[in-house]
């Protein structure tokens, strides 16, 4: 497929449209969840435990499911994942408890990990030798911006709809858009063939080998600071907003709408920065994005200007370091080598929400962020070191195609 043919042309756009609806559904729930989860009687340590117990159900679908995308076909995975990632909104939103809801945040966690990376792995399999990196680092981007366009979109929802309906209905109305993304899935997508000569087994095996290897261990530490330093944000915003302003659903909604676009703007601008190097910048902006989180916290910025700023520097800074991610996978084992960073990340995700929950009720919401973003920046300073002192940490995979030849030349 060439870089510009119609056939490409046209994944993109249906790639484009999934991400966009797919990340509206999930920021109708973003918007309101903990607001309403703390209605529903759980306390900070109480919803710090019921992230956590959910992270650990992501953490243990995660691996498995990207082996059963690269073995299977990653159209058929991603629309299980589509469909049960929104039949748990759609609990949830239905709810009238914390034991369902919590039922619903396992189904949510398991359905959006089923479908994590099956996207981004149906197209970037489909590209070609030609202009390799910049046309993988072109599908990131375009998949990065979609999805915090859809996020916009999500918040907007929720700014206009919070004037007359539920924030639990708003959770079921996205549960609604990704049961029909999943059924429309088939239609939309090409046959992405499997690997029937390979066991899942082995697959998982092959992944888990190499992404534990010298080679990985820069994006392992990436990885670990992206995702502590976003999962501080995720959880303190709206708690720092309700104590600022007090409880507005359409004030969520406005404020995670100007987040959002935040987001796509960083998101967006890795076309002009540092895509040819993601290697170099993403750490040293991951170390920079939770600063104006702290300096909001601590009440030394304005609170919507340190969420804002923290957001476009969070956008830029996963786009990087998604296409160093995409260029060191090869595309055999793609999806699972996905899963496997992503269990680095939901490891990591699960303990931060549980510490913050802890250290918010014990220090207050201000020593919690402190306690993050410090711990973020260490580990941005161990990938960015790390990269430097292994070469073979930049070593991009090549296309099948080039691999072949090189083991034939060999011969």
């Amino acid at each position: 497929m060439t870089a510009d043919s119609p056939g490409e042309s046209s994944l993109l756009v249906r790639y484009t449209f999934f991400t966009l609806l797919g990340a509206t559904a999930d920021f109708l729930f973003g918007a309101v969840f903990v607001t309403v989860f703390m209605d529903r009687g759980a306390e900070p340590w109480m919803l710090g435990l019921m992230l956590g117990s959910a992270n650990l159900v992501a953490l243990l679908v995660e691996a498995p499911s990207g082996a059963l995308g690269d073995r299977y076909g990653h159209r058929r995975l991603l629309a299980v994942g589509l469909a049960v990632w929104g039949a748990g909104f759609l609990l949830m939103g239905q709810a009238d408890g914390l034991a369902p809801t919590l039922a619903g945040m396992y189904l949510w966690a398991t359905g959006f990990h089923l479908h994590s990376g099956t996207l981004v792995a149906l197209v970037v399999n489909r590209i070609g030798s030609r202009d390799r990196s910049a046309r993988i680092a072109r599908t990131v981007r375009i998949g990065q911006v979609s999805g915090r366009g859809g996020a916009v979109l999500g918040a907007a929802s929720v700014m206009v709809a919070g004037t007359w309906l539920p924030a639990d209905a708003m959770m079921a109305a996205g549960g609604a858009v990704l049961v029909v993304l999943g059924a429309l899935t088939p239609v939309c997508f090409p046959r992405s063939p499997g690997q029937p000569g390979r066991p899942v087994t082995r697959i998982v095996r092959e992944s888990a080998v190499l992404v534990a290897s010298r080679r990985f261990v820069p994006l392992m530490a990436l990885s670990v600071a992206s995702v502590s330093g976003l999962a501080a944000l995720v959880v303190s915003w709206q708690p720092m907003l309700t104590a600022a302003h007090g409880e507005d659903v359409r004030l969520n909604g406005l404020v995670l709408l100007v987040m959002m676009a935040a987001m796509t703007a960083g998101s967006a601008s890795s076309r002009f920065a540092g895509r040819s190097r993601p290697h170099m910048w993403a750490p040293l902006l991951a170390a920079s994005s939770g600063l104006p989180l702290l300096l909001a916290a601590h009440g030394l910025v304005p609170l919507v200007a340190g969420l804002t700023a923290s957001e476009f520097l969070i956008g830029l800074t996963v786009v990087l370091s998604q296409v160093w991610q995409q260029l060191m996978f090869s595309d055999a084992n793609r999806n699972t080598m996905f899963s496997m960073l992503g269990m680095v990340g939901n490891a990591v995700r699960m303990l931060t929400v549980l510490s913050f929950g802890w250290l918010w009720g014990l220090l207050g919401m201000e020593w919690a962020v402190t306690a993050v973003v410090a711990f973020s920046v260490v580990a941005a300073v161990v990938a960015a070191v790390s990269s430097r002192l292994l070469p073979e940490s930049t070593r991009f995979a090549d296309h099948p195609s080039n691999a072949s030849e090189t083991d034939e030349k060999a011969v």
